[in-house]
């Protein structure tokens, strides 16, 4: 073989060891890689999912913080069923301190929720309205939670100035 024959196939196998090398070698490896960028930028992602759900189940568990306390709050509040009796004298002390006469009083069937009960109370009362109004603010102040359901207000027939008033409201209690 002459000298330019042999530096042409020379230049050939070097070219052909150059395309085998790039063919099994530097074409897999840039597939891998591209595979690998790929897996790496998913997880990034998956990985700021969780981080975000992280955040919300912390701010999760601050709010069922608030709320248990605030549940703690209301069930302080709420009277045992033994104690209904008490919180009835309460009412009808707040209207005869507020100069209200106490028509009637009566209790109705006892209401019976999942964690609480309810007892309904129907008064008629009467009386000058800011004394009525006052009433009502005395019923805010009780350490009780009360509620008004229903209320209708209106002009006494016997005397001037004077209101009746029908009133339903519920004394909410434990069981």
């Amino acid at each position: 073989m002459s000298g330019p024959v042999r530096i042409v196939l020379t230049a050939v196998a070097l070219a052909a060891v150059l395309a085998l090398v790039g063919v099994f070698v530097v074409y897999p490896l840039m597939k891998q890689t591209g595979a690998d960028q790929a897996a790496v930028r998913q997880r990034r992602e998956e990985l700021t999912k969780l981080e975000r759900v992280a955040r919300q189940i912390t701010d999760l568990k601050q709010e069922i913080k608030r709320l248990e306390s605030a549940l703690a709050f209301f069930e302080d509040r709420l009277p045992q069923e033994r104690e209904i009796d008490v919180i009835l004298r309460e009412v009808w002390l707040i209207a005869e301190a507020k100069s209200l006469v106490s028509r009637r009083i009566e209790t109705n069937q006892a209401e019976v929720q999942a964690l609480y009960g309810s007892q309904p109370i129907t008064m008629t009362l009467e009386g000058r309205f800011d004394q009525f109004y006052a009433f009502l603010l005395g019923l805010e102040l009780l350490p009780r939670i009360t509620k008004v359901r229903q209320m209708q207000i209106s002009k006494s027939p016997m005397r001037e100035g004077v209101v009746q008033v029908d009133l339903l409201m519920d004394i909410f209690c434990e069981k």
